[in-house]
């Protein structure tokens, strides 16, 4: 089948986007607004990631709690639950995973990234990177500010940080930034939706509008679920697609198997473009995490062909303040060269992070109040 003309492809990729977010959006509806079954506890109920504002959002819209039948079965499976979100966001949140919030953040962060990098083929390279996001409360929290630069965009990464963001660009080689203001149109402890329009921070700035839906939901005992969905347009490249789904399997207290995969299309690139990779995670401390990865990276045109593979190992430790973050990663990948071949190159980055926050707790904004 040929494929469509290149006049029509922008329309297809957004109904595509709006599609997946439309069919997501119900989806998560329709689980989060059926309510827990007759008689069951109300502990069990979506109480891993509840907090004091989703339970007040709830009362102010009438919510009646069910009768309580708190036998093991519903303590076991709401522990487990619990422990598995839990898991899950000390570990995003130590190792700085913006992909999904499922528990409460500070009002305001900023985080900034400094690393040196030694590998075979570029030797000694540096990389600064920032992301900030600002509540503007006065806006009925539901308006945020978020910043984003780095000096050059990292090649080995096999899933991208932020789809649609032009401020961080895998395949740049070159300083970016870009300065973007975002509304929550919805916000459970499990759902996101989210809209935003900003610029491309140079000397003549190019406008971006992006719209992402995030669900995370148990799909299996110890397993969490979590998927992303980002269709965004940039003056620049155009329309573009990204998709990404995570399953995170909580095998031990400490310990947690993350399995990622995404898929990216826009319009300069013919095929889409791909990424998968599995992590181990293991939390040695309160103040010190380890990863060992692996994954493989590359696109559909001209054939589906591998472009990267990669191993690693991290350590990553706060040292002297919490907010202060040291991280070692000796990593080897396999780039694939025009020939067809990919040699061996080992590397190592050291990288230095350091985390500002602000006071209070981040909003749960309910999908049904207005504005």
């Amino acid at each position: 089948m040929n494929p469509p003309p290149e006049n029509v492809r922008p329309c297809l990729l957004f109904f595509q986007a709006s599609a997946a977010a439309l069919l997501l959006s119900l989806a998560a509806g329709a689980s989060l607004g059926a309510g827990p079954p007759a008689g069951s506890a109300s502990a069990a109920t979506d109480n891993a990631v509840a907090t004091d504002n989703a339970a007040a959002t709830d009362n102010a819209a009438g919510a009646a709690t069910p009768a309580a039948d708190n036998g093991w079965v519903d303590r076991t499976h709401s522990r487990v639950e619990r422990d598995l979100f839990e898991a899950v966001a000390w570990f995003d949140r130590f190792f700085g995973d913006e992909r999904m919030e499922v528990t409460e953040r500070p009002e305001s962060f900023l985080r900034w990234v400094n690393e040196l990098r030694w590998d075979e083929e570029e030797r000694f390279t540096f990389r600064s990177t920032v992301r900030a996001s600002l509540r503007l409360p006065r806006l009925k929290k539901r308006w945020r500010l978020a910043v984003s630069g780095e000096t050059r965009g990292d090649p080995n990464a096999v899933t991208p940080e932020d789809p649609g963001n032009p401020g961080l660009d895998a395949g740049s080689r070159v300083r970016t930034g870009s300065t973007e203001l975002v509304y929550d149109i919805l916000r459970t402890p499990r759902s996101i939706l989210d809209a935003g329009a900003g610029v491309r921070v140079k000397l003549s700035p190019d406008a971006f509008v992006r719209t992402r839906f995030q669900h995370a939901r148990p799909v299996a005992l110890d397993t969490l679920g979590r998927v992303t969905a980002t269709a965004y347009w940039d003056a620049r490249d155009g329309f573009g697609e990204s998709n990404q789904v995570d399953l995170e399997h909580w095998l031990a207290p400490p310990t947690l198997l993350r399995w990622s995969n995404s898929l990216v299309i826009t319009e300069k690139i013919d095929g889409w473009t791909w990424g998968t990779e599995l992590s181990l995670l293991h939390k040695l401390s309160p103040k010190s995490a380890i990863t060992f990865g692996g994954g493989v990276s590359g696109s559909t045109r001209p054939a589906w062909i591998a472009q990267n593979y990669r191993i690693l190992a991290r350590y990553r430790r706060s040292v002297w303040r919490k907010w202060l973050i040291l991280e070692g990663e000796p990593d080897i990948h396999w780039p694939r060269k025009e020939d067809g071949i990919g040699k061996p190159v080992w590397g190592a980055t050291l990288r230095a992070e350091i985390l500002f926050t602000g006071a209070g707790p981040n909003p749960q904004v309910g999908g049904g109040s207005g504005p």
